[in-house]
């Protein structure tokens, strides 16, 4: 008996070892391995203020235009002014058009000081023609006796004066492309950025032929450099100069008459073989070129499409630059007085304005720049935060980093502080808050981090875990599999 059971002790033994071993290979897998693999391989999400970007997109901007109102004291009293106010306000707010992200206010209130505002109303019994508004120095000039007979259409002077049908069309354009080809400014302007660099250049077809001194380099100190500080305020504008040569035109002027002339037709073809060699390379590119045409081309016009000659031969590029065809007949040197006089204006439509002749930057336009940089600055950082906030849900292993998260808070709170700013009427310090804003949610955007997890399919997941998990689950398994079918076994035995 001691015999027989001594055996049979040994025989199960080896059976006892190995339900110890994966016992204990099944411990060190689940309770070590499986935390320490994902505790390893777990994806790192800071948080990210979701419901404040939420939030951003449920409430318009409130954009408040301060207009300062003069008049003499002597024609009318200081309460009888406060009466007209008043009375204007609701015109005013009726013709404001507030359709889209933006509610407009026109911000009446009397100056302490006439012309400290950029924009200025000035009262008054003594003006030409009564029944209209004038601009004068001291701004838009309105009689009361008009204010007294048709106060609707003063409101409608005043909106035409600051302009603001012209900023809504840009702010739609933000939201409705459809709008581009319709509108002829918003057509013309570059896209809003923080920074732009301008590119001057010199094109000379022919240097045996045309022998000349550029002179770009004071030419642009002294036009280009001071036009440039003006925008300080708007965007951080750098500019370059170079010198292209032995670039021809793919149309020559065709003689008629006494002139030559460029078809209105060919302007668009003449870019192309100078664009291929500018270098130029961003979107916030502007492109100032000067080409020089040969003297026997002089008197040198564009013909336009109802026939007519436009005798300064230049024109502009929709969102990329401005051409000046540069007539060279006895010329030793460039006269960057005249360039610049028509390269400058060209200059201030692809920033947005309107088509004036005039080289400087008026209060009126810097206000319209600086207003639609603002605000397009406050919608794009709300858009890419946006896209950021749909893109994080859509890839759950998408790691987020604190320093994104930082980035992302301080666009949030940039946006914030660039609204309440604008309510209050202070354009420069919402500027500079929507600028740090934009910057912050496009940098948080493209973060290396999130672009390497964009093309990051799930199959190439399984090729890594594969050969990882395979060698150490596959015996585990087939061994709980030999337990279970021995314990079967024996149970049909025992039944």
């Amino acid at each position: 008996y001691y015999i027989t059971n001594n055996l049979r002790m040994q025989l199960k033994f080896p059976e006892t070892v190995q339900k110890i071993n994966l016992l204990y290979y099944s411990i060190i897998v689940i309770v070590l391995g499986t935390p320490l693999w994902w505790y390893t391989t777990d994806t790192y999400r800071a948080a990210l203020p979701h419901s404040q970007i939420t939030g951003l997109t449920e409430y318009k901007t409130l954009f408040s235009i301060p207009v300062g109102v003069c008049f003499d004291p002597t024609e009318v009293q200081h309460g009888r002014v406060e009466q007209i106010i008043i009375s204007l306000k609701p015109f005013l707010l009726s013709r404001a058009f507030n359709q889209g992200r933006v509610i407009y206010d026109i911000d009446l209130s009397i100056a302490k000081k006439c012309g400290e505002q950029s924009f200025s109303i000035f009262f008054t019994n003594d003006v030409v023609r009564p029944s209209k508004a004038e601009i004068s120095p001291q701004g838009l000039k309105i009689s009361f006796d008009k204010i007294e007979r048709m106060i609707a259409d003063v409101a409608e002077d005043i909106l035409n004066y600051v302009e603001l049908t012209q900023l809504q069309n840009h702010i739609l354009a933000l939201d409705d492309p459809t709008l581009h080809p319709i509108l002829q400014d918003v057509r013309n302007a570059m896209a809003v950025a923080t920074s732009y660099n301008i590119l001057v250049s010199v094109v000379n077809p022919d240097p045996a032929a045309i022998k000349l001194d550029y002179n770009l380099v004071e030419g642009t100190k002294q036009y280009l450099e001071p036009f440039i500080t003006e925008l300080g305020s708007i965007a951080e504008v750098t500019y370059q100069t170079q010198v292209m040569r032995y670039v021809k035109l793919p149309h020559k002027p065709v003689k008629s008459g006494d002139v030559y002339f460029i078809s209105e037709n060919n302007l668009p073809h003449l870019i192309n073989p100078i664009e291929s060699k500018l270098g130029t390379s961003t979107t916030n590119d502007i492109n100032l070129i000067i080409y020089l045409m040969e003297g026997k081309y002089s008197p040198l016009v564009i013909k336009t499409k109802d026939g007519d000659m436009k005798e300064l031969p230049s024109f502009l590029s929709p969102q990329f630059g401005a051409v000046l065809l540069y007539d060279t007949s006895n010329k030793t040197t460039i006269d960057h007085s005249t360039t610049f006089n028509v390269l400058l204006p060209q200059l201030k439509q692809l920033l947005g304005l309107k088509s004036t002749n005039s080289a400087d930057i008026s209060p009126q336009e810097k206000f319209f720049m600086e207003s639609r940089a603002t605000l397009t600055h406050i919608l794009k950082s709300i858009d890419t935060l946006n896209s950021l906030i749909r893109l994080v849900d859509s890839i759950p292993n998408m790691v987020i980093g604190d320093h994104i998260a930082g980035q992302i808070a301080s666009s949030v709170e940039g946006i914030n502080k660039a609204q309440t700013a604008l309510s209050e009427g202070k354009l420069s310090e919402a500027l500079h808050q929507a600028s740090l804003a934009r910057n912050a949610a496009e940098k948080s955007f493209s973060d290396p981090s999130i672009l390497a997890l964009l093309y990051f399919p799930d199959d190439q997941k399984f090729a890594i875990y594969i050969p990882l998990f395979l060698p150490v689950g596959l015996p585990l398994i087939v061994a709980y599999l030999e337990i279970l079918k021995r314990w079967k076994k024996n149970k049909d035995k025992t039944d």
